[in-house]
């Protein structure tokens, strides 16, 4: 697994008495690590009420920038959920998903940073563009939206047409480039409730335990037999009625 972004991991307690320290977990994580960096912070398994995230880090791989606020709104599992779909990513999508969350439409929580980074077709990303000017060269020079004769150009006000276009995109102009959202259909594939099995690094809580369907027709069957045991009470026995021969005669 490569670094996506990194996370401060604290105790709750120790942080709030001003401690310095923590442990910095780079996502995505195992569930081995995670627990490791867990510990090296007094943190155990059987205590995960004192966890505690207090530090985010974006890396020049994927150097998208939300308040640390956002990072903290969300479970470990989301966490990792997200870097791991960020893992899976083509450089140019990281450097969309980057300006995507700068232009801010889906990045107030864990749950939108996730369905973003999975609808990223929905935006339009120009990394040589980076001004109102550029825009317009762009769109005049390149995507001949207007058909110029090269003499009108001389003269053409480039950076006012950028400015407008922008506008009515309502797009932005960001580090990556500019970008703006092309109205494709926004798809909402995590619900923010549950997070599948395979990016989970958090234990579950255990299931109940269902009951042996076999065992459970044995036991429904046992009340009754014990009943019809206690019901046949044994038979008294028939009382022994003496034969008295009163003959005198043997034929008799």
């Amino acid at each position: 697994m490569s670094e996506q972004f990194s996370i401060l991991i604290d105790s709750r307690s120790r942080f709030e008495t001003g401690a310095p320290g923590g442990a910095w977990l780079s996502m995505p994580a195992t569930q081995e690590q995670l627990h490791a960096a867990m510990r090296s912070v007094g943190i155990t398994a059987d205590n995960p009420q004192d966890f505690f995230v207090g530090g985010f880090a974006n890396t020049e791989d994927c150097p998208f920038d939300v308040p640390l606020a956002v990072i903290q709104s969300g479970s470990m599992d989301e966490l990792n959920y997200l870097g791991k779909l960020l893992e899976m990513q083509r450089d140019e999508d990281k450097a969309k998903f980057a300006a995507a969350v700068t232009l801010g439409e889906y990045a107030g929580n864990l749950k939108d940073l996730i369905n973003l980074a999975q609808n990223l077709d929905c935006y339009w990303l120009y990394p040589t563009v980076q001004s109102e000017e550029d825009y317009g060269y762009y769109l005049i020079d390149e995507l001949d939206e207007l058909e110029l004769p090269e003499e009108a150009k001389k003269y053409f006000m480039y950076e006012e047409y950028g400015r407008d276009a922008s506008i009515n995109d309502d797009g932005m102009f960001t580090e990556k480039g500019y970008i703006y959202n092309n109205r494709n259909t926004f798809t909402e594939w995590y619900d923010g409730r549950d997070v599948p099995e395979e990016y989970r690094v958090t234990p579950q809580p255990p299931q109940p335990e269902r009951p042996d369907p076999s065992k459970v027709e044995m036991d429904a069957a046992a009340p009754g037999q014990r009943t019809a045991q206690t019901a046949e009470q044994p038979q008294e026995p028939r009382p022994v009625i003496p034969i008295v021969l009163t003959s005198e005669k043997p034929a008799e």
